[in-house]
């Protein structure tokens, strides 16, 4: 979208969006809990380890659950500063300040379960990425991993289409002179940090990020996979 459009049209495309991606995630979270009652015994509280997510996140979690189950949100400590705690009654968590490309302070199988939702494509480069899987799949019991699909034609990070697809130096061109669905026009080092941090991946990435999980993916419309899912059960 141009600079200078509707602003107002603009907040009823994010709004649609936002709606869009708030009933994804509900059913995504469906399959979360089926892990979760699978991976629970008699008497035992299951250790979670959500890799840069939010306790809020987790507001979905049915309350017959939430005490049965004990979180840990690892996040970089700036940006836990910046998170509000809007937790519904009942939800066991802690924060914790740290980089998942690297947790040594988490001995192997140290979680039950480790979930990411949506992160993976902003730790950078490739190298990064097989840090960021070798951990979770180290410390991990059992784990489940979603990213966005490369190959789906709306950048969900702007809500705008193609622009993922584009070269970087086209990308990066867009980025500084237009406001692009969901983004803003931005300066030259915001829109660099922007592209270096969000670097989404296709299915073969996935599986040789993830080789021994169980690979799915998320359907928009029953044709285009929006999201890819690796998960280990354990």
């Amino acid at each position: 979208m141009a600079q200078g459009s509707n602003p107002i049209r603009r907040r009823d495309e994010g709004k649609l969006f936002t709606s869009l991606q708030q009933r994804f995630r509900k059913r995504r979270f469906a399959k979360i809990e089926a892990m979760i009652e699978g991976l629970l015994q008699d008497g035992q509280t299951l250790r979670i380890l959500d890799v840069g997510g939010r306790a809020e996140y987790w507001n979905m979690l049915p309350a017959h659950l939430r005490g049965r189950v004990h979180l840990t949100l690892l996040n970089y400590g700036e940006e836990l500063a910046a998170y509000s705690q809007q937790v519904e009654g009942g939800l066991n968590f802690e924060n914790a300040s740290g980089n998942a490309c690297a947790m040594p302070e988490f001995g192997d199988g140290s979680f039950d379960l480790v979930h990411s939702n949506s992160v993976i494509e902003h730790v950078g480069l490739y190298a990064n990425m097989q840090d960021f899987a070798a951990e979770i799949r180290r410390v991990a019991k059992a784990y489940y991993v979603q990213t966005p699909n490369f190959w789906f034609p709306i950048d969900p990070h702007t809500a705008f289409p193609f622009l993922h697809w584009l070269p970087d130096p086209i990308r990066l061109f867009a980025h500084t002179h237009f406001s692009l669905g969901l983004a803003k026009k931005s300066d030259f080092a915001s829109a660099v940090s922007r592209m270096d941090n969000c670097r989404m991946i296709s299915r073969r990435y996935m599986r040789a990020l993830f080789p021994d999980a169980a690979h799915s993916s998320e359907r928009f419309a029953l044709i285009f996979a929006k999201s890819l899912i690796a998960v280990r059960e354990g």
